[in-house]
């Protein structure tokens, strides 16, 4: 599943970051297209070229393929955001260079360059992760320009039109680069949305039934990986039903909302806590005994007090379980809500831990 990484990144650059990456995957899943054009349209240039009297650079142009192709396969392999745009420009450096390597020797070499060039900078502007990228690839394509814009050979009117037609391919580029990657990046913002709403209760914002128990899964791999404890707490509000048919469904989620609000400021950073349905919560407490999350669980219910309640002051049952030795966490869950059904049974608002 995309983006568990930062559906807990709070702030821009998190963000950014991990849509640079996810772009970088997407492209270099094309790059095998992208290396078979370069070098193919390498090969078509070099071909014609040979229909034109006294071809020059034929064997420098015929080693540059196969240097084209190693850097497109590098593009597959680049580790990160920037090696990939190294790779890519090293790329199109290869393809503009035969490109000029055809057009000496022409009698306009100019007009010759410019179709190749105006064709790459246009049809490599979606390949590009970053703006900065873009440039540096624009660069790399024109760079070949400057020999033949200097040579008092080409006349005047060549020089202007193919100025002219360079910019406007430049301007389109650029253009064509900016739209895509804000398409890009309101697609994957709207993937990240869903992405977060499948692991997310959206009343609450606590961790659904589904991804709790995931997460569950993986930290008690690690707790006994490393022999530390885990403990889970299990949290149900008190007459929960009474309050929605007395005061409606509105004021229960405005309970739960509450509820969650004082858990999430009450719990640390590594504690995950989940809505397993209704008015029944749980939070897993890694690193923690039985004996440390009563102590929570106590102060958690002076907490919760003071939540608003139409009806009642807010009360809890609370069970405790922590995680046995070979146990599934899934039978320490069962555990930890039979210890709750028990503190429903002596009178409800209390705390029952489950024996070891």
């Amino acid at each position: 599943m995309p983006h568990r990484k930062l559906m807990g990144a709070g702030d821009s650059a998190e963000r950014e970051q991990a849509y640079r990456e996810q772009t970088l995957k997407r492209l270099q899943s094309t790059a095998v297209e992208m290396g078979v054009t370069a070098v193919m349209g390498s090969v078509v240039a070099l071909l014609a070229r040979l229909l034109i009297p006294d071809p020059e650079y034929v064997a420098l142009r015929v080693a540059l393929l196969p240097l084209t192709a190693l850097f497109a396969y590098l593009i597959v392999r680049a580790p990160s955001v920037r090696a990939y745009g190294w790779c890519c420009m090293a790329t199109i450096a290869t393809v503009s260079l035969n490109s000029y390597l055809g057009a000496l020797g022409t009698d306009r070499p100019l007009l010759y360059f410019l179709p190749a060039a105006v064709l790459i900078v246009l049809t490599t502007s979606f390949f590009w992760v970053t703006l900065a990228q873009w440039i540096g690839g624009a660069l790399v394509s024109y760079a070949c320009f400057l020999p033949f814009i200097l040579d008092h050979t080409a006349s005047r009117t060549e020089t202007v039109f193919s100025l002219l037609f360079a910019g406007l391919a430049l301007v389109t580029g650029f253009v064509s680069h900016m739209r895509i990657q804000d398409s890009q990046h309101r697609a994957f913002d709207q993937e990240c949305r869903l992405a977060e709403l499948s692991v997310t209760d959206t009343l609450t914002g606590a961790s659904s039934r589904a991804e709790f128990l995931q997460q569950a899964e993986k930290t008690a791999v690690k707790a006994r990986a490393s022999g530390t404890p885990l403990t889970l707490l299990y949290l149900d509000i008190d007459h929960f039903k009474r309050l929605n048919d007395g005061h409606g469904h509105a004021a229960g989620d405005a309970v739960l909302r509450g509820m969650a609000d004082v858990l999430k400021h009450s719990l640390r950073a590594s504690d995950v806590f989940g809505r397993l349905g209704g008015e029944e919560f749980c939070v897993l407490l890694p690193d923690q005994t039985p004996q440390q999350a009563q102590a929570l669980a106590q102060r958690l219910r002076l907490l919760l007090a003071a939540v608003p309640r139409p009806d009642a002051r807010l009360t809890v049952s609370a069970g405790i379980a922590g995680m046995r030795a070979g146990e599934p966490v899934v039978q320490t869950l069962h555990r930890a809500d039979l210890a709750m059904l028990q503190a429903k049974q002596m009178g409800r608002d209390r705390v029952c831990v489950d024996p070891l």
